[in-house]
This record gives C-alpha cells, structure tokens and sequence, in this order.
C-alpha cells in the first residue's frame, strides 16, 4: 500500500511541476505558483456587421400588385437569411452576427439619403438591394464595403470593383456542354447540333454558334423552338434542350425516344422537372445537364441544414427562402474566416443546399462573379 501511494503522490507532483516556478535561495526551495495566462481574447471570433437593403415595403399600407409580391419575395430572401445566421450561431456559439434590416422601398432617392446619413465605418458586407439601378447607386456613393447583388448580374455590374454578383449568368451552362460536345467531335466527327426549345439567356444559341464554328468551320447548327419533329437526319447528331419549360421538356423526351441511342446525343441547359421524371430512361443516353440549382439528397451536411431550415420556416420551401439561405450561409462563413471579403471570396467554392458559389475577379478594376454551377451526368 506504501509503496502504491508513493507513485501516486509522485505522479501528483510532476504535474503540479508544469504550472509552478522553482527558486532556490540558502539550500531552501520555494515553490510559486504561477497564473495561468488569459489567453481567450486571441481566440474569441470578431463580430461579424451586415446590412441587408430589401424592398419589404413593411409600413406602406396600399401596395400594387409588382410590389405585393416584390415584398414577399424580399421576405421569404430575409427568413431564409436569418435561417442560415441562426444555423451558423447553434454551430459556432461564440460567435457574434450584428444584423441591420433596411427597407429600401424600391426606392433609389431613399436608398441614397440612408448611404449618405448612416455611418458604415463598421459594416463588413451590404446584401442588396434586388435591382440593378439600385446597387448601382451604393456603389457609387461607396466604393469599400462589398455588395452583394442576390438576383442581378449584368454587365453593367462588371466595372463597380465592390460589386459581388452571386446569380451565376446563364450563359455560363452552356460552357461544360460545349467542352463535351468538342470532345465528341474530336473522337466521332460528329458535326450537326439541334438547339430544341426556348433559349433562357437570349445569347445562348449565337454563343453556341460562334463557340462551334471556331472549333470546325463546317459544323452545322440549327434552331428550332418548338417544331422538334421536322428533323430529318441519316447522320449522328447533337441535340441540347435549352431552359425549363416543361410542355416543351415533355416534347424533347419523346423527340429523343424517336431515335437510336446510336444516333443522337442529348443534353440540357437549365434545370427542368422532366429530366427527374425520366431518369431511367435519360440514364442510358448518359444525359448530361447544367443548373444553377440542384439539391443533393445524398448529402449529409445538406440534409441537416435542410431539416433545420423546415423545422424553422415549414415543410412548404420556396426559391427566395433556399437563395436567401445559401447565399448568406456562404457569404458569412467567409466572413467569419476573414472579416474583409475581398480577401478570401476567390480563394474556395462553396456549395450550399441548391446553389453553388465560385467567385472570380472579372477584371483588375472589376467586382466578382459567381462562376458556380451543378453538372450532372444520368449513368
């Protein structure tokens, strides 16, 4: 028993040792025990500031109909952006998210009286406003804090050097499809395309011909809207289904059904719900798609943000509460990372519950865009 308690005690004072300073003075030792230094603060996250600009209209009594439902969009965006704060805050508790609702109105004179009145010295990002002309104005009368525009990307968006456009363009879907079709091309010499349905961009199908041509001056390109059974073919051939809607979705399906798998190459530009009711029958043409939206069921990460964003707003999602959701789930995960955006924006995507987010510089005086989209193969 003697000898158990010796390395006990023993043991006791080698870890007392780790904490306590030795001094030795006339052959007598004193020991000192030493504070633990409060380290806390060096670990303890910044306070992240945002400013959402929203057209809720909350105090006007008699809306018209646009801006009946502009405010219930600018809502659904908000309740979905709150979802993701309190997401972020169950997970990483410590950290503290000041939030500012400013309710813009649609109004550009209101938007610019608030810039000039409110004292921004501290806020870390803008989300909003939803329009072009509205963002414009922020910009101009502040070139620091980034913007994030959730719905708009444009052109004229591209020179404000603050101006983050998360809305991936719609002519980026083309792109993975186009680099498959000239990998094809390489192999079978495959040199006819079908662009079948509405064009969502209204710049696809010239980009498309213009893409194609410098690849083989001789590939043949045809446009047809609706009419998907004029065509007359003996050759192999391309056809890309272009936007979402569904009676023209339902046509494509039967157009593909009229010929061999050995005959047509099918894709699509844009999400459609006819690909999702005939995947078994796509998965043997290997059909291949982009969206800018998707939400993968697999997932696990996905799937609890899901039942935590339908245990807070119900089981009846829309498209404003998943956008406002991921873009502010995104946008603040960087901010917590680094408290300034633009140095850390481009650095990683980021894919959220239905959208994805690849931001790159669009020019060395330009904003960012989100270059972000799903590419899903049926096999």
């Amino acid at each position: 028993m003697k000898k158990i308690f010796f390395i006990l005690l023993s043991f006791s004072f080698i870890f007392l040792l780790k904490g306590v300073e030795k001094q030795e003075s006339n052959n007598k030792i004193k020991i000192i025990i030493k504070k633990k230094e409060d380290k806390s603060y060096l670990t303890k996250p910044k306070p992240v500031n945002i400013i959402f600009m929203l057209p809720l209209f909350f105090s006007s009594t008699k809306l018209n109909q646009e801006s009946k439902e502009l405010s219930d969009h600018a809502l659904s965006f908000y309740l979905g952006a709150k979802t993701a704060i309190d997401f972020l805050i169950k997970n990483k508790k410590q950290q503290k998210i000041n939030i500012k609702i400013f309710d813009t109105k649609n109004e550009k004179k209101r938007i610019a009286n608030f810039i000039e009145s409110y004292d921004l010295s501290k806020i870390h990002v803008i989300i909003g406003p939803f329009f072009r002309s509205s963002l414009e104005e922020i910009a101009k009368n502040n070139k620091k804090i980034p913007i994030i525009s959730p719905f708009i990307s444009s052109d004229y968006l591209n020179f404000y050097p603050n101006i983050v456009q998360a809305e991936a363009k719609n002519i980026y879907l083309i792109e993975p499809i186009l680099e498959e079709i000239k990998i094809i091309h390489q192999k079978e010499k495959i040199k006819t395309l079908y662009l079948l349905g509405e064009d969502p961009g209204k710049k696809i199908i010239n980009f498309i011909k213009k893409k194609l041509l410098q690849c083989n001056p001789h590939f043949q390109v045809f446009y047809l809207k609706n009419n998907f059974f004029n065509v007359v073919n003996d050759m192999p051939f391309f056809a890309v289904f272009l936007g979402g809607n569904p009676f023209l979705g339902k046509k494509f399906i039967e157009f593909i059904k009229g010929f061999s798998k050995k005959k047509i190459i099918p894709f699509g530009i844009g999400y459609n719900s006819v690909y999702y009711e005939n995947i078994s029958f796509l998965k043997e043409y290997k059909f291949l798609f982009t969206t800018k939206y998707h939400f993968n069921k697999n997932d696990e990460t996905k799937r609890k943000m899901f039942f935590f964003m339908r245990k807070k707003l119900g089981y009846h999602l829309n498209k404003y509460q998943l956008l406002g959701f991921d873009l502010s789930y995104d946008i603040l995960c960087r901010l917590i990372e680094n408290n300034n955006l633009f140095k850390i924006i481009d650095k990683k995507p980021f894919s959220g519950l239905v959208s994805k987010y690849k931001y790159e510089k669009i020019s060395d005086k330009g904003g960012y865009i989100n270059r972000g989209l799903w590419i899903i193969r049926l096999h």
